[in-house]
């Protein structure tokens, strides 16, 4: 096998892994967004801070558009002063809230509090709304942050575009690879049969030759005589 043809499957074999990862990927962050849940890859989660609750003087403050980034850890691992997202309601809405953690609630839990706000939230968090601890922030993506925000729908329609794009393009590329692989199979064994055909006319052209020239031995044999 040659080195373009092994080129070519790694990256025919590598663009369906990643295009079968996009679709699982849209399919557990569906899941997930219906669950009002943080789409979790290998136990770290990516959310983009859409209001200013966050805003303030502390190292992992958040201002509007930065990337959370939040670490699935056990609700015991909690200390006061962390930052944690945890499962809400809001005018009837479930979402996902990320504050900072003020202290133990009276009801249980743990008390938290937006860096900008000036109340408490009402609710506690339990183990079983909390959902993540913020372990970092990217900050010099708002820009893009802030697309991805306000125009969520349309970038999932590109997405969407994108992979079927990807889909039809290597299922094209797979047919090809397959009739060029055929047509290379079908050359080769043409070249074998032509050459074991050459072979064999060869074969009758010397048994020919061989027969005419033994039959003139028989008819001629003085023709054949050594004469000295």
């Amino acid at each position: 096998m040659n080195l373009k043809k092994i080129i070519s499957i790694t990256v025919t074999t590598l663009a369906i892994l990643i295009f079968l990862f996009s679709i699982g990927i849209m399919f557990i962050g569906t899941a997930a967004m219906r669950n009002n849940e943080p789409l979790y890859i290998f136990g770290y989660s990516f959310s983009i801070v859409p209001s200013e609750s966050m805003i303030g003087d502390a190292p992992d403050s958040l201002d509007v558009y930065d990337i959370a980034i939040i670490k699935k850890s056990s609700f015991e691992d909690i200390e006061i002063g962390d930052v944690i997202v945890f499962q809400s309601e809001y005018q009837g809405i479930d979402i996902l809230v990320i504050h900072r953690v003020v202290g133990p609630h009276l009801d249980g839990g743990f008390e938290t509090q937006g860096d900008n706000n000036l109340s408490v939230d009402t609710n506690p968090v339990t183990e079983e709304n909390y959902q993540g601890t913020m372990s970092g922030k990217i900050t010099f993506l708002k820009p893009i942050a802030s697309l991805a925000a306000n125009s969520r729908n349309v970038i999932f329609l590109i997405l969407s575009l994108v992979l079927v794009v990807m889909v039809i393009t290597e299922t094209l590329h797979i047919i090809k690879t397959v009739k060029h692989d055929k047509e290379e199979k079908l050359k080769l064994e043409f070249d074998k049969n032509l050459e074991d055909l050459k072979a064999l006319e060869k074969e009758k052209l010397y048994q020919e030759i061989l027969r005419e020239e033994q039959e003139k031995m028989k008819s001629n044999p003085d023709d054949f005589i050594d004469k000295k």
